[in-house]
């Protein structure tokens, strides 16, 4: 099972990914989501925050490094650590869902996490990721989300984590 969903900004790509979570226990799931950080009602910036409680900057506008996209510098040293930390630990959690909010233009300035990409998309990881829009032609399908049609794909992704997570248990107490 591989589940990519895709669509335009703010239309609840990471929402949906949170609730997924929220609603099959942390427990299921490796990976991370990403959350806007706001000052005085302003986003300044994106952190990572990671399945088992970590939480670091991604990019910010507050702070300058060669790796910009838009207003936001990314911090590559932070997604490289990360990244290379997933890549470690990632065959201890193959009977997890690998989570990864998003794949796209800031992450990509890291190899390390481009390492990550290709190796859940050409190995047999269960994967839940949001797609950047203009990276939609690096995966084989995606649930496009709209704002109108949010809950019939949040429902679809739902009913495909059940049912894998139900084989899984099946097979795992036998």
């Amino acid at each position: 099972m591989k589940i990519f969903i895709s669509g335009n900004p703010r239309t609840g790509k990471t929402s949906l990914i949170r609730r997924v979570i929220t609603e099959f226990g942390i427990d299921n799931f490796f990976g991370f989501w990403t959350e806007e950080i706001r000052e005085n009602k302003k986003r300044v910036g994106f952190k990572i925050v990671a399945t088992w409680g970590e939480k670091i900057l991604l990019a910010s506008t507050n702070v300058r490094t060669p790796y910009r996209i838009g207003k936001y510098f990314i911090i590559k040293e932070n997604l490289d650590i990360f990244s290379s930390y997933m890549l470690d630990k990632i065959d201890l959690y193959r009977d997890r869902i690998i989570v990864i909010d998003e794949i796209g233009p800031m992450e990509f300035y890291s190899e390390k996490f481009k390492q990550l990409v290709r190796k859940v998309l050409k190995e047999n990881y269960k994967v839940l990721a949001t797609v950047h829009r203009k990276y939609i032609h690096l995966v084989p399908y995606y649930y496009w989300l709209e704002i109108g049609k949010w809950w019939k794909v949040y429902n679809n992704v739902k009913k495909n984590i059940k049912a894998v997570l139900s084989k899984q248990n099946n097979t795992s107490s036998v």
